[in-house]
């Protein structure tokens, strides 16, 4: 029985399962697997979606079910496809009406549909969309736009605003994400468009692939120059590429090209860059100021009143710019931090050796229901804490064994480094996530590492909003006179370009005088498992006259010994339930 909902078109057999695992077929027809069954509902800002011009900070009811009818490497949300059966009992039964009861009990202007693809649960959003018009709320989504004309058609009557992501339309990368070519998003877009629906695009941007983005930002253009286009540095979440990531200079360059086809062009997963305020195409003022809020979100601190700036120039606002709010979160699990918390639990699993993939779906399934996940973040910023988590998991799968003999190789180096750095100084570090104004905070682990590793961190005397994305100024940065300065997100900013952006905009510094900026890559000092392979890294940095570790011998050594393979340059591991289903 052919699927007609989106342009995979999948001939589906009776009870079986098309491409997006979550559409079947009985003797009625074609229909959802988990039909008013959600992941997650939860109230918050209209710019996590992301959306810029809709009703700037409204509040909106999100809500989201699992899987995608692509498969694209390098996809934040991978791991819920991936453990589909470790969230499948997390779905939460809720009927229309009490999706949209809940959405104006918390004084929401109305639904989106993000997070996962749409198409996929796509009965069950039209029904969502269609009474929410009926009770005067607002309903979009955000989506591939893969969707067929006949379910366009079908569901438009009922949305209001639309984020189309494209991934890419070269034949390479539509092939990379399972699909024919890219010419329905295209078409989509247009009788979105047309049909006077609210659109803005999110466009993927890997290295090398400008004149790609380009071409799409043409055809955008050819439709209306104000359409606000959204590029997305590609971030290697997942199997992508690290490769593929782009620095932020050439990023920031690529939408200066593009402003010569469109008004507004926004640059996401980019902390502490200009391009993803609203600036006005004639004076060059900014009307509205954004900080980076995580991947793909964005969050609005300042603003000028009604969107307005002072030449005169009106931005392009659908709705009205909403008062700032306390979005409350209705419950963990859902966006980003589920997909953060159990990679946490996926990287620890598969450094103890679970094998079966039924035991980790498992294990994922219990830290759900037993909030285990909630606070899994914090807890895991401490080498103790982080010990400690190990050994709980190690409990739940019978590898206890497995957590010593890793306790024991992370303990040993970091006594040995402790010993040397006892009774020697500690020159001043400053570390920064990327961008030389964006602070590392205090209590995340790569500060602690930092510590850890000899380093008395500059991080700790700033007094600064614990808001992400929020830069510091340049007196600040001038005041903590860092030695030496370490750069977290060194594929997007090489250290050769903090110095010359620090030079650009007048910062002095000892650490920028004497060259001493590095990164960690390919090396990390997060939360994964491999975090001894960074604080090593940090101590060749900060003690070059004390450290001179062979890393490239000692990151074989970890993954040889808990892997089973070599490293590969920062890729993931392939753990054994991965090996198991290859094999």
């Amino acid at each position: 029985m052919k699927c007609m909902i989106c342009e995979q078109k999948c001939e589906i057999p009776l009870h079986g399962t098309g491409r997006c695992k979550m559409i079947t077929a009985d003797d009625h027809g074609i229909r959802e697997r988990y039909p008013d069954r959600y992941l997650a509902a939860v109230d918050t800002a209209i710019e996590s979606m992301p959306m810029v011009h809709y009703h700037p900070r409204g509040t909106f009811l999100q809500v989201c079910t699992v899987g995608c009818n692509f498969d694209c490497p390098g996809c934040v949300s991978q791991i819920l496809t991936d453990h589909l059966n470790a969230i499948q009992g997390q779905f939460q039964q809720m009927s229309p009406e009490k999706i949209l009861d809940r959405a104006q009990q918390t004084g929401a202007r109305g639904v989106m549909f993000c997070f996962n693809e749409p198409t996929i649960s796509f009965f069950t959003f039209m029904r969502l969309a269609r009474m929410a018009k009926e009770r005067g709320l607002t309903a979009g989504c955000a989506t591939n736009g893969y969707m067929t004309r006949w379910a366009l058609e079908k569901l438009s009557p009922f949305l209001d605003f639309v984020n189309i992501g494209i991934k890419g339309s070269a034949p390479d990368v539509c092939n990379a994400c399972g699909i024919k070519d890219a010419h329905p998003i295209f078409r989509n877009i247009e009788l979105l468009y047309k049909k006077g629906i609210h659109v803005e695009i999110s466009a993927v941007y890997r290295k090398g692939r400008e004149d790609e983005v380009e071409e799409t930002a043409r055809f955008i253009a050819s439709l209306s120059r104000q359409i606000p286009f959204q590029l997305m540095r590609f971030l290697p979440f997942g199997n992508g590429d690290p490769e593929d990531e782009p620095t932020v200079m050439s990023s920031e360059a690529l939408c200066l090209r593009l402003q010569q086809h469109l008004d507004h062009v926004y640059l996401f997963n980019t902390p502490g860059t200009s391009f993803l305020d609203s600036v006005c195409p004639m004076c060059g003022s900014t009307i509205m100021a954004r900080g980076f809020f995580g991947p793909m979100c964005a969050n609005l601190y300042r603003y000028q009143p009604g969107g307005r700036c002072d030449c005169g120039y009106q931005l392009p606002l659908q709705g009205e710019i909403h008062p700032e709010e306390q979005h409350r979160i209705s419950g963990y699990f859902g966006g980003y931090r589920t997909v953060n918390a159990m990679n946490m639990i996926r990287s620890i699993l598969g450094i103890l050796g679970v094998k079966d993939k039924t035991v980790a779906d498992t294990i994922m399934a219990e830290a759900v229901r037993t909030d285990l996940i909630d606070g899994l973040y914090q807890r895991l910023n401490r080498i103790d804490d982080y010990l400690a988590t190990v050994d709980e998991f190690a409990k739940k799968t019978d590898t206890q064994k497995r957590a010593d003999q890793y306790r024991e190789y992370v303990e040993l180096r970091v006594r040995r480094i402790q010993k040397k750095i006892a009774h020697v100084p500690r020159p001043r570090v400053y570390y920064c996530l990327g961008h030389p104004m964006i602070a590392m905070f205090g209590e995340k682990m790569e500060s602690c590492l930092a510590m850890a590793a000899g380093a008395e961190l500059t991080n700790l005397d700033l007094n600064r909003e614990k808001r992400p994305g929020i830069t510091i100024d340049h007196e600040a940065f001038q005041r903590m006179a860092p030695q030496i300065i370490v750069v977290a997100d060194t594929l997007a900013w090489p250290p050769s370009d903090v110095i010359e952006w620090c030079k650009k905009n007048h910062l002095s510094a000892p650490a920028l005088d004497d060259g001493k900026v590095f990164g960690l890559h390919p090396f990390r000092s997060s939360t994964n498992t491999d975090w001894i392979l960074g604080l090593m890294a940090l101590a060749n940095i900060i003690h070059p006259a004390l450290f001179q570790y062979d890393l490239k011998k000692e990151a074989d050594d970890f993954y040889n010994t808990f892997y089973g393979h070599p490293y590969d340059n920062g890729r993931p591991p392939v753990l054994a339930w991965e090996e198991n289903s290859n094999g």
